[in-house]
């Protein structure tokens, strides 16, 4: 009698019962248990954990299915997430990598497409905009302190002279190669020019190449102070075909095909001609202003002479 009795008790302990609401005509809207009738129903494909604390830990680890699934809103800060997700040992090798070619390696394809990023482009562009502008003024000032015909100020401007020249090119630039790269993948005709090596370069990864590829002019703009021709040119053309070189050893296996030449050309010469734009005018403007002032200053005296000339003839012709 207590063995069944204690059978019974157990089970209702570990199931859950349903119990029908019961009805009175004097208590209306109110709901009674019946604890005469009762459906039993088990889990037995629960695990054994009286507690449950398993199953509730193992929810929490699920990710949230709208969540996974919901896409993210161009307006939204989370949508630009993904082009940040990087951390300072990758910002750090990508800068490394992208100023000096090692053997056979693709930096495109080892270190910018598994993660293309825009934080560090960005970031290098800010940098050089500075370096450009403090070190462009010290060469200014180098410049200009032994001559006694051009008074020598800071000039803010070259701030903003340097960030639109340099975030034009770290973004125009990549921008029309990746349309001219679209067009002549386009207008390949032969069956050969068809075989590529690797894919063809998204506009994300062109944004990334070209802007860790300006990393190698900030050094090189603090050396540019050095007031002697030869050198500046010397640094000039090394660092052009350093950084140029990463660009076309990453982008040569795209551009194969009778285009070939006119990629070289042109992405070698852009490299070329910013870094010549960034020393003829920011470390070589002082001494077009001095020239000038010179220039200037011989043109006047010359006027003045010509006058009093003028004027002594007159006075003689007159007496």
């Amino acid at each position: 009698m207590d063995g069944n009795q204690a059978n019974v008790n157990d089970q209702q302990f570990i199931s859950f019962q349903d119990f029908p609401s019961i009805n009175h005509d004097g208590d209306i809207g109110q709901a009674q248990l019946n604890v005469n009738t009762s459906t039993h129903q088990g889990f037995t494909n629960l695990p054994n954990d009286s507690t449950g604390i398993g199953i509730i830990e193992d929810l929490q680890g699920m990710p949230d299915k709208d969540e996974a699934t919901s896409p993210r809103n161009f307006w939204t800060i989370e949508y630009y997430q993904k082009f940040f997700n990087v951390n300072t040992n990758d910002v750090v090798e990508r800068v490394k990598r992208s100023m000096i070619p090692h053997g056979s390696e693709n930096y495109l394809i080892s270190h910018i497409r598994p993660n293309p990023d825009l934080y560090g482009p960005f970031w290098i562009c800010v940098t050089l905009v500075f370096s450009i502008a403090v070190s462009g003024n010290l060469a200014d000032y180098l410049q200009t302190a032994n001559s006694s015909k051009y008074h020598w100020r800071y000039e803010f401007h070259v701030v903003s002279y340097a960030a639109t020249c340099i975030f034009l090119y770290a973004w125009l630039l990549p921008i029309t190669l990746w349309g001219a790269l679209k067009w002549t993948t386009s207008m390949r005709e032969t069956d050969e020019e068809l075989i590529e090596t690797i894919a063809s370069p998204g506009l994300l990864e062109l944004l990334c190449l070209y802007g860790y590829s300006l990393a190698i002019y900030v050094p090189v703009a603090f050396l540019w102070t050095i007031q002697i021709g030869w050198l500046q040119w010397s640094l000039a053309i090394v660092a052009t075909f350093l950084s140029g070189g990463v660009l076309l050893r990453s982008l040569l296996p795209v551009i194969a095909g009778r285009y070939r030449i006119i990629y070289i050309v042109a992405i070698l010469g852009m490299h070329l001609l910013l870094a010549a734009g960034f020393m003829s005018y920011f470390f070589h403007g002082s001494s077009l202003k001095v020239a000038a002032a010179s220039i200037v200053e011989h043109v006047a005296t010359t006027m003045r002479a010509k006058e009093l000339t003028q004027g002594i003839i007159h006075t003689t012709s007159a007496g």
